[in-house]
């Protein structure tokens, strides 16, 4: 056996990739959760290491000047890896075992965070990252997403 080496950003990219490449051929919603998920831990360590504010933080400061309201990075991001059902899938917490959850948004949901994380930290150019771009202008609707990436954008739809 031959050991190679890798970095922990590496394995992130080949997570996320992973995931992405599971979720638009319309495969496991369960194992894109997951994979996008460990790679989101990796890559937010990684833009914090960096100086830079990762998906929690941006998002934590955004709900501030909206809402007002101080929460922590730890608590808003468990708050939403919660919303997400990351860590549900990943340990046996003590409940029924029962999850109740839409897994289709929630992968995408976890895929959306993760690429967050991975473009502070690499840009946009990567194929997998143009590609799911594309992906997600072909075919999500742009009155609930934001296809274009646009900062200013606002959904025209209700949420739950």
């Amino acid at each position: 056996m031959t050991l190679k080496t890798y970095t922990r950003f590496e394995l992130a990219e080949h997570q996320l990739e992973a995931a992405i490449g599971l979720f638009v051929s319309g495969r496991d919603r369960f194992s894109v959760i997951s994979l996008a998920g460990a790679a989101d831990v990796i890559l937010s360590r990684l833009v914090i290491n960096r100086g830079q504010d990762n998906f929690t933080e941006l998002s934590l400061k955004r709900d501030l000047d909206r809402d007002g309201i101080l929460k922590t990075r730890e608590a808003y991001g468990k708050g939403m890896n919660d919303t997400l059902f990351i860590n549900q899938i990943k340990h046996m917490d003590d409940d029924d075992g029962i999850i109740n959850m839409e897994p289709e948004e929630c992968a995408l949901g976890a895929i959306l965070k993760a690429l967050v994380n991975y473009t502070i930290l690499e840009g946009h150019q990567k194929d997998f990252v143009q590609a799911f771009k594309l992906w997600v202008r072909l075919n999500l609707d742009p009155k609930k997403y934001n296809v274009n990436c646009d900062p200013n954008w606002k959904s025209t739809t209700e949420t739950a």
